[in-house]
């Protein structure tokens, strides 16, 4: 005998997961078979979900470009640089690549498109209020006409970076006037790998589409997730002490690598199942929001609501939140990321800080 979705939400579902099956979608990303990225967008033609008239294969030729010129003055200095100053803390740096890497990559912006805005980690104050506001004025002054948004993390995983670890990455997403992020590109240049979307048209990497039509639900116990490490405050980093708590003895593993961009397009690989992070910035998970949800995943806040590129707290899945499991004799059983956010909660690690 199976179980509705709607009696396990009488049953099992919290306050904060409940809105999971209810929430609107955006209509699903195609599922067709490998195509080349040079078939990416077809907006000019009117299918295509943006709310821009801009040839979004040039915008993100151009973002893929940017990413690459960064990459070679990151593979040039990963490990070989010393920190030229703590931002919020010790574990908070930056180097003199990433602002290298910021002012090539806006370079080559500007020049394609010179009034466009720009929102790039390395221009922004200390703390959360100050990437609030960055990013609300970034978004108040093209909220008009046909400007778009550039979110950049010149060198996402820094402290990685600096330390020689093949973990960080490129982050360019490009928002459009109804705040949707219509481009994203995120370049690994230890890996050489790129991955890239244009709303509507599907996740690729290295010019390859993510084929998700074979793509089956998966079972907590079997799924790898990455927990964030929010160096921000002392709070954030004990929900994150709970959640490994919680999660380490129901999921096939455990891992904690601090690099949100790079995390979130592994999740939109299904190299990682899962990730759960505290008080992230526009700048960290800007591309990466695109890249799940154009690979059929999902990305939502602690209430299960979908999230946007204001949301700082959330949870990443490689699959949609209405795919149902089964367990060994037929009984419906609620989706992963919803039993997520169930382990979460009761462990006490969705406040907001």
């Amino acid at each position: 005998m199976t179980t509705s979705a709607s009696g396990y939400q009488a049953a099992y579902v919290t306050k904060r997961a409940y809105s999971i099956f209810s929430r609107p979608r955006h209509p699903s990303p195609a599922r067709n078979t490998l195509t080349t990225a040079s078939s990416l967008c077809s907006h000019q033609g009117g299918s295509c979900l943006c709310s821009t008239k801009r040839d979004l294969n040039d915008v993100l030729r151009i973002a893929e470009n940017a990413a690459r010129k960064a990459g070679e003055i990151m593979r040039d200095t990963s490990g070989k640089i010393d920190v030229l100053k703590q931002k919020s803390s010790a574990r908070d740096i930056v180097t003199a690549s990433d602002i290298a890497c910021q002012e090539t990559i806006n370079d080559i912006i500007r020049k394609e498109y010179p009034t466009d805005r720009f929102l790039g980690e390395e221009s922004v104050g200390i703390g959360t209020g100050a990437s609030v506001d960055a990013l609300q004025q970034a978004l108040d002054s093209c909220d008009s006409g046909d400007s778009l948004l550039w979110i950049v993390d010149p060198i996402d995983g820094t402290t990685n970076f600096q330390a020689g670890l093949p973990v960080f990455c490129a982050s360019i997403g490009v928002v459009a006037p109804d705040k949707e992020v219509v481009v994203a590109a995120v370049y690994n240049p230890i890996l050489d790998e790129m991955v890239t979307a244009i709303r509507g048209n599907g996740c690729f990497v290295n010019g390859r589409k993510i084929d998700t039509s074979e793509s089956k639900p998966i079972n907590i116990q079997d799924s790898i997730i990455n927990v964030g490490f929010p160096v921000s405050k002392v709070e954030t980093l004990m929900a994150s002490s709970r959640a490994t708590k919680a999660l380490s003895l129901k999921v096939k593993g455990l891992r904690m690598f601090a690099c949100a961009s790079q995390v979130m397009s592994w999740v939109a690989q299904r190299k990682l199942n899962a990730y759960i992070s505290w008080d992230l910035n526009s700048w960290d998970i800007c591309a990466g929001l695109l890249l799940v949800n154009e690979a059929g995943g999902f990305v939502s806040d602690f209430n299960g609501t979908e999230a946007t590129v204001e949301t700082r707290e959330m949870l990443i899945s490689c699959q949609g939140a209405n795919d149902n499991m089964t367990d060994v004799d037929g009984n419906e059983k609620m989706p992963m990321h919803m039993e997520v956010l169930k382990i979460l909660e009761e462990a006490e690690c969705l406040e907001s800080y």
